[in-house]
């Protein structure tokens, strides 16, 4: 399935799971209603219709609060839930031998699909082997494992399960799952409620001695102790509805995901492996708090489920990858303590430039993502830069010398600029990666971009604040439109605000391409003007879209102001009117039949920056000798 359409119908989903949702309140309201009217019954008081009015609106009521507090949370994106799931945040530059294979692998799996380098984290206290992504876009990702699948799976067993995590992401199911999460916690609200009571009369003395402030005492301990059974044994119907909730998230869902690995990775027995090594070891989660999050795991987290299983059946996800197999599940051993961790042969040489038609027809498809490709930009690029970029120094500056001006009286002023803001060492930074940089393939630019965004979501908010206001500088300090260095800022910017300044996901306004005409022109135009005959490019560029009003835009009407606001609007558009219009932009760059390096990273910067993630469009990555 094109990326695209798997994120249209995730987002229709999410109208069902609401009306569903909705159902879920009213069957726990009314369940509860009930309970008190036969707990007065039986406790011979009469409650009047008012009464029991009250206690459902009540009910009602506190369910959505909880609910809007938990989705307020959330919005902090997928950290917030891998913390709360006990997970660790790995630093981007550890050495320890299992955390950077982990690390590697998320790395080359986001240049392959395009997307920022989500945080990682590992579940130290669980031995299963389970993983999840979870996050409100593609900036604020995050992507967790346990302890138990970084140690007992090799490293194309691991690679199959990133991947199915980074399908989801691709396909939408992520943004679905983590509004899941903050309804699933309105429901079971009230269960973790009576379950922190009990906890904390744990080491509680209910007494035993005959004074009158240790009878008050126990009287104390014992109401409380009644509060807790009960809000337990209520908070069990909002459970039930919880996990008919979860288990409405389709299971192709799970099978999407699981094929979508298998294409990226071209390696079934790797998916298949781990699934295995999961029906022979497990992937319980011990944590209390996996209950709110078991939908968003791998596997199946061992919670009782009612009934209702969140995932498929072991034995049909890896029957479905390898036919042949013959039932047998394996064993997850845990490693030798000293081992050698399998790498990647190092790739060198250029890639070569893409076939229009072979680049744009088929924006979103799974089949342009290749982890394999990946892997090789990832290898290519030196050792030393890769551990340069896992530095707050090196990334911001990485940065501000892919923003430098090639004219050597305007970077003189640019050199002054950083000097002045950043300070004499950033600035002769900047000038060596410029040098370093100049002449590399922009593929390899962008990937090194999406490298460094995990080091600089480590900047606090005052730094944070300056290097984007040094980046802003340094596109506008020229006075002029120059659209790749814009975009170059904006992704960054865009992934790093999901991170420093949460909000909610764009609300999607625009349906149709008809509603978005005088921003699809103006987008189309900024491309068009990158061909030599700008007027048949838009030409070219607008025949798939069927809107006869689009009229190419002239060089002077354009701006940076512009082209902002255009793409701030485009962001508020459904995932198929992002793809027809990346795809017309496409279209107009390569109307002359080839897709220059530069012209498909400013199209890949394009979708970055409105929440699309591009592979890659190179057709190949040629060996050195």
């Amino acid at each position: 399935m094109n990326f695209f359409e798997a994120q249209d119908e995730a987002r229709k989903k999410t109208k069902g799971l609401l009306a569903l949702f909705l159902f879920c309140v009213l069957g726990v309201v009314l369940l509860l209603s009930l309970l008190v009217w036969g707990l007065g019954s039986l406790g011979g008081v009469r409650l009047a219709n008012t009464d029991l009015v009250i206690v459902a609106c009540g009910t009602g009521l506190f369910i959505f609060l909880a609910s809007a507090f938990k989705a307020f949370q959330l919005r902090g994106g997928g950290g917030v839930v891998a913390r709360d799931l006990g997970g660790r945040l790995v630093s981007p530059a550890t050495t320890e031998t299992h955390e950077r294979q982990l690390l590697n692998i998320v790395e080359e799996m986001a240049i392959a699909s395009g997307l920022p380098v989500p945080q990682v984290y590992v579940m130290d206290e669980e031995e299963e082997i389970n993983a999840f992504a979870a996050g409100t876009e593609p900036g604020n990702a995050a992507i967790g494992v346990t302890r138990g699948c970084m140690m007992r799976l090799s490293r194309a067993e691991l690679q199959g399960v990133v991947a199915h995590e980074f399908a989801h992401i691709l396909n939408g199911d992520m943004k679905l799952n983590m509004r899941l999460i903050g309804w699933i916690f309105g429901l079971v609200v009230l269960s973790i409620m009576g379950r922190g009571l009990l906890s904390s009369l744990r080491y509680a003395r209910f007494g035993g001695g005959s004074r009158d402030g240790d009878r008050g005492g126990g009287a104390i301990l014992l109401m409380i102790l009644a509060l807790g059974v009960g809000l337990l044994a209520i908070g069990g119907i909002g459970v039930f509805f919880s996990r008919l909730l979860q288990a409405a998230v389709s299971r192709q869902r799970e099978f999407l995901a699981d094929a979508s690995a298998v294409q990226f990775t071209r390696e079934p027995d790797g998916l298949a492996g781990a699934l295995k090594k999961i029906g022979g070891r497990g992937s319980k989660i011990a944590t209390a708090k996996a209950a709110e999050a078991s939908h968003c795991f791998f596997a199946d987290g061992g919670l009782f489920a009612f009934g209702f299983a969140t995932h498929p059946p072991l034995n049909l996800r890896i029957g479905r990858i390898l036919k042949d197999w013959d039932g047998q599940f394996a064993e997850g051993e845990l490693p030798p303590i000293a081992q050698q961790v399998s790498r990647a042969s190092s790739f060198a040489g250029g890639e070569s430039v893409v076939s229009g038609l072979a680049a744009t027809q088929s924006l979103g498809g799974s089949e342009q993502v290749s982890h394999q490709r990946g892997r090789q930009i990832y290898e290519a690029i030196p050792n030393e830069w890769r551990e340069a970029v896992h530095h707050r120094e090196e990334a911001q500056a990485l940065v501000f010398g892919l923003l430098l001006a090639q004219d050597s009286e305007l970077r003189k002023s640019e050199i002054q600029l950083l000097q002045r803001e950043a300070g004499e060492a950033a600035a002769e930074l900047a000038r060596h990666w410029q040098r370093e940089l100049g002449q590399l393939h922009s593929a390899r630019k962008i990937a090194l971009v999406d490298l460094a965004v995990p080091t600089l979501r480590n900047l606090s908010r005052s730094e944070y604040t300056r290097f984007v206001s040094i980046t802003q500088r340094l596109i506008e300090s020229d006075g002029r439109v120059d659209v790749f260095e814009y975009m170059l800022q904006r992704l960054i910017a865009h992934h790093l605000e999901g991170h420093f300044v949460p909000k909610p996901p764009a609300r999607i306004r625009f349906h149709a391409v008809r509603q978005l005409t005088t921003e699809t022109a103006l987008l189309i135009s900024s491309f068009a003007h990158l061909d030599a005959k700008p007027q048949a490019a838009f030409k070219h560029a607008k025949e798939g879209l069927e809107v006869a009003s689009l009229e190419l835009v002239g060089p002077e009407a354009i701006s940076l102001t512009e082209i902002n606001l255009a793409l701030g609007r485009l962001e508020e558009a459904s995932p198929i009117v992002k793809r027809d219009v990346l795809q017309a932009c496409a279209r107009a760059v390569a109307s002359d039949g080839e897709l220059s390096s530069r012209e498909a990273e400013l199209l890949r910067a394009m979708a970055d920056s409105i929440g699309c993630a591009i592979p890659p469009l190179i057709e190949e990555l040629e060996q050195a000798a």
